[in-house]
Formats: C-alpha cells, structure tokens, sequence
C-alpha cells in the first residue's frame, strides 16, 4: 500500500506541476492570440475595406487597397519614396555594428583597461537615452542656422532641406544611438571567447591584429547576426526619424511614417492597413532569408 500511495502521490505532484506550467505558458499565448494575432486578422480585413474609423463606414474593396500602394500614383509615389528612403537608412545598421565592434575592442585593450568601467559607461549612455530626445537634440545639432556641426566647421549646410544630406544626418544619428548597445553585446560575447585560444595564439607568435580577425572576430559572429536580423527589424519599423528628427520632410519619410500619415492624419485605414501587410510580409522574408545565408558566416559550436 505504501508503494502505491507513494507512486498515486508523485503522479498528483507532477499532475500539479503540469497545471502550474501550462498556466504559466497560457498567459503568453492568451497575450499573443488577443493583442498579435488578433490584430493582425483585424489589419487583414481593414485592408480589404474602405474603412475610415472616424466615420464609422465600412466600404468592401477586395485587393484594391494593395494595387493602389503600387499602381495609384496619388499614393504609389509616396510608397515608393518611403520604402527607397527606409531602404537606405538601413546601411546605417552595418556602420553601428563597426562602431560598436571597434569600441568594444577598444575597450578590451591593454591600454584603457584601468577605466574601461568608466567608459562602458558613457558609451552605453545613448542606449538609455529616449529616442525622442535623442531626436530632438540631434535637431538641434543640425540645424543649418545655429546648429553646432555648422557653428563648428563654419559652413552652412542645409541638412534638412537636401534629401540626400538628410539620409546622411539621419544615419550618423542613428550610429551615435546605437554604439552603446552594439558595444555591450560585442564586449559579452568577446568576454565569453576561453582565454585558452589567445594563449594558444600567443604560444605560435600571433599579432593582436590576427588574433582579432581569426579568432575574436569568427567567434562573435552569432552575436553580430543577432545584431543585424534586430537591427533591421528595428529598422524596418523606423518612425521617430522622420516624425522628430526630419519634421515629415520627403527625404526621411519611412514606410511606418506613411502608414501613420494616411493611417491616423488623413483616415484611411484600409490604405494604411495593407501597407502594414507589406511590411510585416517583407520583415518576414527579409529574416528568413538572412537565417538561410547565416550558416555561410555565423560559427557554429
């Protein structure tokens, strides 16, 4: 008897600690299905309409509103434009990944090791920093009149008029906001290498230079890949850039930025929910395509 109460015993804790779980992994999965997918049935059925909130009418359309983004000139001009220019601000992303590489193997050198603490710190300060003020101190840094790049060099370039120099202030932003984050990860993952391998290649007379590039560098690369898919999502959704920072201006317009313009100013959420389609569809082909070409570059234990 004492057998069998004991094996009834444990089968009732396991029993318990089954339920235990499953509620634990219930409360992600109700969150998932009511404020994701959910959502996404919603924006799917919006995008087949002509659906302003604001007037509560509902207009059946079919696939027009995904023809319009890509054939309407009224609307396919300023599609085109924002998903060239949030194009473009993604080679900021590879820029910030250097930056952040380089500080971290700055930091890792003999010659601040003392105070690296201290510089951790003021290079990670940005990644703290709210976006917006971010965005709205850098405005200020660009401004053709009292700007402090033009005060500096004594110029008078109008960063804000010219969409190209705009992309190009945009970026250098964004690399600033981004150094500290990059650093952090690339310092983990280079604390995480066994000194073993640098003793080794000490021991066959290695450069720090070659120790850099064929150990350091191929070791870190899961890191690096976690930086890039992260980063380019995060990209792909960019809106404070050209909401904040450009002021609405065509040369930093973003695809989330036309989704908010005809989505929320001008009520045409059918418009704005089949450009929400695109760029989810696009984020999803865009990852998958760069888990496939991972396994060209990323180290594998």
């Amino acid at each position: 008897m004492n057998a069998i109460a004991k094996k009834t015993k444990k089968h009732d804790i396991h029993k318990s600690e089954r339920r235990t779980a499953q509620l634990f992994i219930a409360l992600p999965v109700i969150g998932f299905c009511v404020f994701t997918l959910l959502t996404l049935i919603a924006v799917f059925a919006f995008s087949l309409m002509d659906y302003n909130v604001y007037r509560e009418e509902f207009a059946w359309l079919g696939f027009k509103n995904f023809s319009d983004l890509f054939t309407n000139s009224i609307y396919s001009t300023a599609f085109f434009r924002a998903i060239g220019n949030t194009m473009f601000l993604l080679l900021g992303i590879p820029v910030g990944m250097i930056v952040g590489l380089a500080l971290a193997a700055l930091l890792q050198s003999r010659a601040i090791k003392k105070c690296n603490k201290f510089f951790q710190v003021l290079f990670y300060l940005p990644a703290v920093t709210s976006a917006v003020a971010i965005n709205l101190v850098f405005r200020y840094i660009f401004n053709p009149e009292y700007g402090l790049i033009n005060n500096l060099f004594n110029t008078h370039i109008a960063w804000f008029k010219d969409p190209w120099l705009l992309k190009i202030a945009v970026i250098i932003k964004n690399t600033w906001a981004g150094m500290g984050g990059n650093m952090i990860l690339c310092l983990a993952a280079m604390l995480a290498i066994p000194s073993s391998y640098y003793e080794a290649a000490d021991i066959d007379g290695a450069s720090s230079s070659r120790k850099f590039f064929t150990i350091t560098l191929p070791l870190i690369t899961p890191t690096l890949f976690y930086m890039l898919i992260t980063g380019i999502i995060g990209g792909l959704q960019s809106y404070a850039d050209a909401q904040v920072f450009a002021a609405g201006e065509n040369g930093a317009q973003t695809i989330v930025y036309f989704i908010w313009v005809y989505g929320i100013k001008q009520g045409k959420q059918g418009l704005a929910s089949a450009a929400s389609l695109v760029l989810a569809i696009f984020i999803m082909i865009v990852t998958l395509v760069q888990f496939k070409l991972s396994n060209k570059w990323v180290y594998e234990d």
